[in-house]
Parts: structure tokens; sequence; C-alpha cells
């Protein structure tokens, strides 16, 4: 379970970075030295870059005495743990700061990991030079002197951290390692009343990456800035485990102590560092919840427990009614010799979860077009009345760009469709994959002419011109657009869509033509199809589906994503599953419901 967690704190430092544009000059000779577990979340962070579109040359040494390059240009991150008060250490920082010094255009950036701070009740934070003042004659002042000799002759700054959210540590103030540990030993999380007043911090790996790379961008020379985490009391860790795991049979040992204690604080005060744009990759409880599944043995899911609690706990009820309706489709195919296949995510999680995706919503399938024409002509028919078929070509005020066949007795609905007059339910999505031009010049001028119409069509719908760089343009054209319906634009896109219908050509357009980056693909891999389980429905994917999910996706689309991607793919706006949630007196009659007006 822990490469995962390192995984995602990796993948949202990378994110970070490239987002926030920080990455050292390309073709920089890095030198990350030291044996603490950062110096290994800042190479596999660095190593994740070069995978992309950034160079650089990565040395990962344990001390000093290894360092070889001499080139111009280079980077030394030393990490420096104080915590042992190790006279050796700073001979050997000495010893990295003399070498980087003979070095031209150096760049050195002291990851310094102070004592245990100790405890106050004056102050609830210690900025960078109180606490020089207070450490002025400890090992941490012995080190910051060393560094001071050296500002005038290399780019200097340093980084303060106090404590690691993931090490297990006695020097650490919070350890979370140390305490889910006891809890999962014990089956029992103790709190102590005075845990609500010993307030302390924990900086999380991805945002101590983030803070170096963010001082290597924009930190000046002779700096220091501290890297603390969010100040929370004890009180709030322990609960905060209690909450995730009582699920699992955890207890919860609640003891008073006869006299309160005052509140005391051992934090670093961030300040300057979000002075030069630092800000942490997500709020401290997600932060808290990636780290407590990395530290938690395999029988603690709370990661699909966290994701099948959402939409308000409805998450299995809108899954079991889209198997209902994906069986039904199925059963309508077969029997009309309508060939059809799982599309998109549904595709994935067939092949690689044998259903749904643990994080995943919806349903969705997909058709070459000979095989949508009969499909959508049988279901005017063979469709049961509980469901709705949409369409753009329907007038009925539905105007995506695909299908769907909709729950009746169901709302639900994104901030951006509650806008529209149409049916809004819970529903399953169909798409069609379109011929076009063998020729990739041609091909493409396709693509970008219906590109071009879907935008048009979008202003006209939302009929209000669009945010940001659009705006002035999209008012312009609006009153233009204004002239013809919806409806008459949805005739034109469809047309334009089937240019290629009966030519003999062997390519097809993915039907989300927005993702544009996946370009054109055979129409081979789509024109035969094999049975395939998705929950307990056996339905289709096409023979090509490798291919498919190798470019729809990744060629690793066997892999999990990260944990911070695992979240579902919809921000609905409302929910309501009406008749379909199971009550006490379901037995009871129940009247048909009208979404517009419940009790008209």
């Amino acid at each position: 379970m822990l490469n995962s967690f390192i995984k995602n704190e990796i993948y949202m430092s990378q994110r970070y970075i490239t987002s926030h544009n920080l990455m050292p000059k390309e073709g920089c000779v890095i030198n990350v030295i030291g044996e603490h577990i950062l110096c290994d979340y800042l190479c596999d962070t660095i190593n994740s870059l070069n995978k992309s579109e950034y160079k650089y040359t990565l040395y990962q040494v344990n001390s000093p005495d290894a360092l070889t390059s001499t080139v111009k240009k280079q980077c030394f991150l030393y990490c420096l743990d104080l915590r042992n008060e190790d006279a050796p250490a700073l001979s050997n920082f000495e010893k990295a700061l003399q070498y980087a010094s003979n070095i031209n255009d150096t760049t050195f950036v002291a990851l310094v990991i102070i004592p245990p701070l100790d405890k106050r009740e004056d102050v609830q934070a210690l900025s960078e030079i109180e606490l020089s003042k207070a450490s002025a004659n400890t090992v941490l002042g012995q080190a910051e002197s060393i560094l001071a000799s050296y500002c005038d002759k290399l780019n200097l700054m340093e980084i303060r951290f106090d404590n690691f959210l993931i090490e297990d540590s006695d020097n650490n103030a919070l350890n979370l390692t140390q305490l889910t540990d006891i809890t999962t030993k014990n089956g029992c999380v103790t709190i102590d009343s005075n845990d609500a007043f010993d307030i302390v911090s924990a900086v999380t790996m991805s945002d101590a990456v983030d803070a170096v790379f963010t001082v290597l961008k924009h930190g000046k020379n002779g700096n220091i800035y501290n890297m603390s985490g969010q100040a929370v009391s004890v009180y709030y860790v322990k609960s905060f485990i209690y909450e995730t795991l009582c699920k699992y049979g955890i207890k919860l040992d609640f003891t008073k102590s006869d006299t309160l204690k005052n509140k005391s604080y051992r934090v670093l005060d961030n300040g300057k560092l979000q002075a030069l744009g630092f800000s942490p990759v997500c709020d401290f409880e997600t932060q808290l919840f990636y780290t407590l599944h990395g530290l938690l043995p395999e029988k603690y899911d709370i990661v699909n427990n966290k994701i099948n609690s959402s939409y308000c706990g409805k998450l299995q009820y809108i899954r079991d009614m889209e198997l209902e309706l994906l069986r039904e489709i199925d059963r309508i195919c077969r029997r009309n010799n309508i060939q059809y296949f799982l599309s998109g995510g549904t595709m994935l999680g067939a092949v690689r979860h044998k259903g749904f995706i643990p994080w995943d919503d919806d349903v969705d399938i997909a058709m070459l077009r000979e095989d949508y024409i009969k499909f959508k002509e049988v279901c005017k028919t063979e469709l049961p009345h509980k469901y709705q078929y949409q369409s753009y070509t329907n007038k009925d005020g539905y105007h995506y760009f695909f299908d769907k066949i909709t729950i009746k007795d169901t709302y639900f609905s994104t901030k951006y469709s509650d806008k529209f007059e149409m049916l809004k339910g819970i529903s399953m999505d169909i798409f069609v994959f379109d011929k076009t031009s063998d020729n990739k010049f041609f091909s493409k001028l396709h693509f970008k002419m219906l590109m071009a119409l879907r935008l048009l069509m979008n202003v006209r719908w939302i009929n209000h011109p669009r945010k940001g760089k659009s705006y002035m343009l999209s008012k312009l054209l609006l009153p233009v657009l204004r002239v013809f319906s919806m409806d008459t634009y949805s005739k034109m896109y469809d047309k334009l869509l089937r240019k290629y219908e009966k030519r003999n050509t062997s390519t097809v357009l993915p039907p989300a033509t927005d993702h544009k980056w996946r370009g054109v693909m055979p129409k081979s891999w789509f024109e035969a199809v094999t049975d395939a389980p998705f929950e307990d429905v056996m339905s289709y994917i096409p023979t090509g589906y490798d291919n498919y999910l190798k470019r729809w996706y990744c060629e690793e689309y066997m892999e999990l994503l990260p944990l911070c991607e695992r979240t579902g793919t919809h921000d609905y706006y409302r929910l309501d599953i009406g008749n379909e949630l199971r009550c006490s007196n379901e037995n009871e009659f129940t009247k048909h419901y009208n979404y517009k007006g419940e009790l008209l």
C-alpha cells in the first residue's frame, strides 16, 4: 500500500511543479545529497519530470565525498538532519559547501531538518529570525553560521523543516506512523483531554518537495525559509484516525486529566515561503487521509470506503440502475443483431476490474454508424416505458453531441446541465464512431470543422457570451447565432458528422471530438466484438480494445490512477433518485413524481 502512497505524492508534486512553472533550467545538473527520505522523494520527482519534456542530469549521493561533476550550471540540494546533533554531519555539510563554491553558476539549497521545537505558550509559531535568535547557541545556530560564511561565494538559501507526517521518528512531534501502528495493534484510539491543547505541525512529502522547487525558482540569496505544515492539535489527528477507522471495529478510549494544560505550540511560521507563491498541494485533511492510507494494512480499505459514500451515499443505487439499463440495452441489441460495445471508462472498467472502475459512476456504450441507425430505430418500439431516448436530432431541447437513454423517475444534473430545459436523470451515454477521411489533411480539416461548429453551438445553447478570452467574440456573434434555432444547428452538425458515411474509408473519428490529441483511429479496431463481463452483465468490448485503451488513456492503462485522481467524473449539482430509492414502505403505493414540481 505504501507504493500507491509514494506514487501519489510524487504525482501531486510533479503536477504542482509543472503547473506553477517551477522547473530548474533545462540541462541543469542536480545533486541531491543526504540519506533522509526527503532525498528519495526529490529524486523520484525529478526522474518523473525527466520522463516529460524536461531533461536534467541527476546525481544522488549520501556524502559530499561522492561528488564528481565539475561542469557549470549545477544545483546542490543538501539534506542536513540536525535532530541527532551530530558534529561530523556539520563537517560534511561544510565540505559540500566548499565543493559547490568552486563551481561557477551554482545554486545551493540547504534542506535543514531542525531539532524538535520547545513547547511555547507565548507565541503560536516561530518566524525565521525568531527561531534564529532562540537557537543561536545550538547545533542549528552552528549550521547557519557555516551557511552565512558562504553567502558571498555562491547563490545560497536554506529551508527549515520541522516534522514530516510520514516519518517514524521519536523526534517527530506528530508521529502518525506510530499512532497508526498502536491503533491497529490495540484496536483502539486513546485520546487524552490534554491532546486538544498540544498544537503541532507536520509537513507532507509532496509539500516538502514543492517547497524546495519554489525556493529553487524564486528564493533569494542568503535567505532562510521556514517550511511547516498546518498547525493542528494531537486531538484532531487522533479523532480523524478514529472517524476513519471506526467502521472497521476500532474503538475509542477517552481519558480526562485532572488538570487541563494551557495551549502549547511547536510550529514554524511559513508566511515568508508563502510570499514566494508556495501553497499546499491540497487541504491538510486530504493529505492526512492519503498518508493514513499509505500506513494502514490492506484490510483497511479506506479509499474505496470513501468512494462508496459519495453522491450522498447513493452511488450503489446509481450503479444498480445503470446495470439494469445496460442489461436491457444488451437484450435489445442481441435480439436485433445490433453490434454495440462498452466505451471509454466503462470499457477500461470491464478489462481491468470486470466491472465499474471503483471511483467511476456511469456506463457508456458506443457503436459504429450503421449499427447506431438500427439501434435508434429499434428503441422507438422496444425501449421500456421507464426509459427515454434523448438525441440532439429529436427536437426536444436536448443538444449534447451524443445520445442518452435516461431513467425517467430520476433527476441528475451538473451545474452546467441544470441550466437547460430538458429531461435530466441518471442515464447511459451512447457514442458513435463516424467515418472520416483516410487522408490526414482532410481528416484533420473534418475534425476542425466539427469543433468550430460545436463551439458556436455551445454559445447558442447557453445563450449568453462565454467567459474568459472568448467573451468579446462570443458577445458579437451571439445576435447572429440567434437567427437560427438550436435544432437547425443540430441538423447541420449531424450532416457534417456524417460527411464520409457513404465513402469507403477505413478511419473513424473518436466520438468525443474535443479529445483532439487522441487522433483518428482505424475502423478495424471496432468492427468485431467479444464478450466481456461487466459486474453481472455479459456485455461486449471491441476486439481492438487494447489498441483503443492505449490510445485513449496510456500504455500502462492497467495501472491504477494516483490516489488524488480517484474521484467521480461528474461534479453533480442535483441528485434525486425518486421511486428508485428503496424505503421501508416500498410495498405501499407511490405516485409518479414530476421533477418540475413535486406536488403537481
